[in-house]
């Protein structure tokens, strides 16, 4: 038992100091090779690097990036790397990873990105967006076929849609927890602004996902803007306009 024990121990050892030790470049190349990522400026090895341009398939662009191997977590099954970088100037840091078996995770991600670089990264048609939103993501993780999960908090400042008109929506504030059916759950809150907003998204086995948010029109709320919310809510009894929807994750490209 002690020689396995032993024999284990040294392979991952010598495993661990071949990630150390060997450079990052070769890797980087064969990336390069694929097309759909372009890294330049690259220095330091697998365990211990930095980039200093990071294309995405001509999406986003990430600069001064530096990362480093958590190298404790391969012995629980996972690869886990810290990644620290920047998309716009603003910075952004986390653990990204996958276990073994390909559960991707997401660990204390911090970023600020603006709303208009979000409404591009997601190709959202028609609305523009505007103010900044920032992440505080504890925890995310994903698989392939199951229904993802996260905890934080996502939090849009100064927030404002354009349709036909443009609608302030003070700060947004978006809560994301795990139910006790362990599914994905969104509180959607805001203060201030010219439509208050009240309800929740959440992820429900027999539809994949289910959306019921209240949209009230303050006092600053002009014609156009209630105007434009019957584009895609239903309009109440009481003058607040409801959105109601469910459908299936796959419609959505999430899984």
């Amino acid at each position: 038992m002690k020689k396995r024990y032993y024999i284990i121990t040294a392979i991952t050892s010598y495993f661990l100091f071949l990630i150390a030790t060997v450079p990052a470049k070769p890797f980087v190349e064969r990336l390069n090779n694929d097309g759909m990522v372009l890294i330049q400026g690259i220095s330091g090895t697998l365990w211990n690097g930095r980039a200093r341009v990071i294309d995405i398939d001509n999406i986003a662009q990430l600069d001064n990036t530096k990362w480093s191997l958590s190298g404790w977590k391969i012995l629980l099954g996972q690869i886990a790397i810290d990644i620290d970088t920047q998309y716009s100037g603003r910075g952004i840091t986390a653990e990204i990873g996958s276990s073994f078996l390909g559960r991707l995770f997401v660990n204390n991600l911090i970023a600020d990105i603006t709303a208009e670089n979000v409404a591009k990264l997601a190709n959202i048609p028609i609305a523009q967006l505007s103010g900044l939103i920032s992440l505080n993501i504890e925890h995310a993780q994903w698989k392939q076929g199951e229904l993802p999960l996260a905890t934080g908090i996502i939090n849009w400042k100064d927030a404002s849609v354009t349709v036909a008109d443009s609608a302030s929506l003070g700060n947004v504030v978006i809560t994301l927890n795990e139910s006790d059916e362990h599914l994905l759950t969104a509180d959607i809150k805001n203060q201030g602004g010219d439509i208050k907003i009240n309800g929740d998204a959440k992820l429900v086995p027999e539809a994949d996902y289910a959306v019921n948010i209240t949209l009230t029109p303050t006092a600053s709320a002009n014609n156009s803007i209630k105007q434009s919310l019957k584009l895609f809510s239903k309009k109440q009894n009481n003058g607040s306009y409801l959105i109601n929807n469910k459908g299936s994750i796959d419609q959505l490209g999430l899984l």
